[in-house]
């Protein structure tokens, strides 16, 4: 994916949160090109992102609409991604990874390292990061080597806000945030250890932990969201249910 995709896709994803679109509401290329001032071209293609993260809904020859879920179901399906993960991370330690394997991963880490160390601010910054975190995921399941696996991971992260890349950053809390990165950040320097000591059970002890602070992250940011847009009688108020 394209920066320039990227920096779209995130915008938009953005604008449905914060309520510049209403639940059910449908959208259109035109629509989301101007909101976003991208082309059309973009528009398309972020709206197609979005409807793999189950943000939008597609409608043969109706367009996308925007759904509304459930912290619940958000919650429901990243506890199962992270199960499935974990299951990959202990093939991966138990059979040992290779030292490009390795190195890639430690790529990722030392990215994160630096973005925190420039305090992930800003647009292009937080999209470094989404990249950065879908991109170790992809290659520890790549490294799993295990095809179930990975078809199963790709169909739950079509669910709402429940891949890798799908992050709700708290806008409104710059320290809580930081803090929230980091802990990520130190879930997958451990995780990593784990890895490279081929400790199967404990990899996967650490995957599980790390899906689960995730999902209370994205409840927590996502109920920030939520309020903000109903102090100021924002459509986004009525995206997420809070049950």
């Amino acid at each position: 994916m394209s920066l320039q995709l990227e920096a779209a896709t995130g915008a938009l994803r953005q604008a449905i949160l914060d309520g510049a679109f209403a639940p059910d509401e449908r959208l259109r290329e035109m629509a989301v090109a101007e909101t976003l001032r991208v082309s059309r071209t973009l528009a398309r293609l972020a709206m197609s992102a979005l409807e793999k993260e189950g943000l939008l809904l597609r409608e043969p020859n109706r367009g996308s609409r925007v759904k509304a879920f459930s912290l619940k179901e958000i919650a429901d399906a990243i506890e199962v991604r992270g199960e499935l993960e974990a299951m990959a991370v202990r093939l991966v330690a138990e059979r040992g990874l290779q030292a490009p394997g390795l190195s890639r991963l430690q790529s990722f880490l030392a990215e994160a390292e630096q973005l925190l160390g420039q305090g992930v601010a800003g647009a292009e910054a937080r999209q470094a990061w989404v990249a950065m975190n879908q991109g170790l995921h992809d290659s520890l399941i790549e490294a799993a080597d295990n095809r179930a696996i990975a078809v199963a991971v790709r169909q739950i992260s079509l669910l709402p806000l429940a891949s890798a890349s799908a992050i709700i950053f708290d806008l409104f809390d710059a320290a809580g945030s930081a803090d929230q990165l980091r802990r990520s950040h130190d879930d997958h320097c451990r995780l990593l250890d784990a890895v490279a000591a081929r400790q199967g059970s404990r990899a996967a002890a650490i995957m599980r932990e790390h899906a689960f602070r995730s999902a209370e992250n994205r409840r927590k940011n996502l109920a920030n969201v939520s309020n903000l847009a109903a102090a100021e009688g924002l459509p986004g108020a009525r995206l997420v249910r809070l049950d």
